[in-house]
Order: C-alpha cells, then sequence, then structure tokens
C-alpha cells in the first residue's frame, strides 16, 4: 500500500510542479520522503543508527546527549526493543534545564549535520526528554537523512563566505549545495538572491527574534530613499548587512527559501535535505525560545 501511494505520488509530481510553476524537485522529494517511510519500517536499521548515533556523541565527549539503549536480543526487523527511559519532554522541563538542554541538542544536530552525516529528522517534543541526570535523551531514529560529505563541505564554505563576506563566492557555493541550478551562477549574482540569503543568514545567526526582519528592512531602505532600481537596492542591502542588528529566527530562513522559489521559479530551489534540517532546527529554536 505504502509502495502504491508513493507511485501514485510521484506520478503526478511533474504536474504539480508544471502547475506551481515551481523549481523544487517534486520527484526528488517524493522518492526522499518513499526512502524515509521504507526506512522507518526497517527496525534493524533504526537500532544500527540508534546505537551509532550514541557512540559518535561518546567518541566526540558529547556526554550529556545520547538515545536509548538497543536490546538486541529482542531486535529484528519487525521488533525494536530498547531499554526503557525516564524523563520528561524537553518542553515540559524547568525554564533552566530546557535552555540548557535545547544548546545541547542544537551542538548535537550540527554535529549530525556537519561530522556524522546521519541527521535525526523527527526532533518534536515528544522526543527529547529531560533525564532524572539532567542529560538529554533524543528518541526515535526511524526518520534519518544522509548528508553527503561533500554537501558538508559545501555547507561550511559557504557559511565561511558569509562570515568573511566574501558575497562573490556565495552563487558558487548555492550550486554546490542544490539551491541554484548549474550555469545559473551570473544570473543569480543579478537576481538579489545572495544578497537576501546573506541577510537572512547572517542575522541568523545572531539568534531568534522579531518577524519579517528582512521586509521590514526593505520597507525601510524604500521609507529612506525613495523608488530606486533594484541593483541600488541591492548595494543598499549590503551596506544593511555590516551593520544591521535585528534578528531572525528558523521559521524566517524557512520563509525566505519559499518566497525565493516562487519569485525565482528558475533560479531557485529548496533541496530536499535542507527541508529536513530546516524542520529539525525550527523545533529547538521554539523550544528554546520558549523556555
Amino acid at each position: 500500500q505504502i509502495a502504491l501511494d508513493l507511485h501514485i505520488a510521484r506520478s503526478f509530481a511533474p504536474t504539480w510542479k508544471k502547475l506551481l510553476k515551481a523549481n523544487t524537485d517534486f520527484v526528488g522529494l517524493v522518492d526522499e520522503w518513499g526512502a524515509g517511510f521504507i526506512q522507518e519500517l526497517d527496525y534493524l536499521k533504526e537500532a544500527k543508527v540508534t546505537k551509532d548515533f550514541t557512540e559518535a556523541m561518546k567518541k566526540r565527549e558529547l556526554d550529556a546527549v545520547s538515545a536509548p539503549e538497543v536490546i538486541d536480543s529482542l531486535t529484528n526487523k519487525r521488533v525494536l526493543t530498547t531499554a526503557w527511559v525516564e524523563g520528561i519532554r524537553l518542553d515540559r522541563a524547568d525554564s533552566g534545564d530546557a535552555k540548557r538542554l535545547s544548546a545541547v541538542a542544537l551542538n548535537a544536530y550540527l554535529t549530525m549535520l556537519l561530522d556524522t552525516g546521519t541527521l535525526h529528522c523527527d526532533p518534536h517534543p515528544g522526543n527529547l526528554l529531560r533525564t532524572p541526570e539532567g542529560r538529554l535523551c533524543i528518541l526515535d531514529f526511524g526518520m534519518t537523512t544522509s548528508i553527503r560529505s561533500d554537501l558538508q563541505y559545501a555547507l561550511l564554505e559557504y557559511i565561511a563566505h558569509l562570515v568573511t563576506k566574501e558575497y562573490s563566492k556565495v552563487p558558487d557555493d548555492l550550486v554546490n549545495l542544490g539551491f541554484v541550478p548549474k550555469g545559473q551562477e551570473e544570473m543569480i549574482k543579478k537576481s538579489g538572491v545572495v544578497e537576501i540569503l546573506s541577510f537572512t543568514l547572517t542575522q541568523l545567526a545572531k539568534g531568534g527574534g522579531a518577524k519579517k526582519t528582512q521586509q521590514r528592512m526593505v520597507d525601510e531602505l524604500k521609507a529612506k530613499y525613495g523608488d530606486i532600481s533594484r541593483e541600488e537596492m541591492r548595494l543598499k542591502i549590503r551596506e544593511t548587512l555590516k551593520k544591521d542588528d535585528s534578528r531572525v529566527g528558523v521559521a524566517d530562513v524557512g520563509k525566505t527559501f519559499e518566497d525565493l522559489e516562487k519569485s525565482q521559479p528558475n533560479l531557485f530551489q529548496i533541496p530536499t535535505w535542507m527541508a529536513y534540517i530546516l524542520r529539525a532546527f525550527s523545533v529547538l529554536e521554539g523550544i528554546g525560545l520558549n523556555a
């Protein structure tokens, strides 16, 4: 039944892409979902990923986070058995613990993203527990995605170019990360996408806060300078990048990506791996901000 549903969804994907005039790889997205669904039904694989995560955190001396202990003798392809974990949901923990362990969780997720290459994709509050010992336990590794090493390096280079404000190198980074089709680098430079992404992600690095910061900044620039050309607006945005102190959150980044995909359908797309990352990080940010 799952295979049939995925086949139907995959068959409609090209039509849906054409109707929406989107640049998103809907076929690739369905394939990614399908792999995730099948993976969730393979409990031997989930058991291995769970054990690998705990071992990886130990090797990196991240002892404040772990996963449930797998009972191998009671586990097979259809049944996964783990030790019972005492704890409370992270979003219901004391404020101090919730904030501290949210930072621990973010560190663990960044390690998965940029180091181990296996990202836990289902970090809803019920899967994040504060144990009686004050540690974080991450449950349910049935849904994970693999981050290829070339993507990890490309992401690190992209971050480095943002930090050092080497914006001329960002178009190539966007191609390497799968946001922009190869051969469209020059068009991206002219479109203003580099400035918009640079602003949004630079502000994200400063922490969560006010919504719609990007639109606010554009409105302020229009009010200050009038009806200026796109090229002039790009220059003003670049100047603002160097001194703006406002904040955005992960949700704002996701909205920015969606808006760019709609406004630049032939130039910009959201890779499937980024959709998982945005979901994971937005949950972690929400718990931390609401603690």
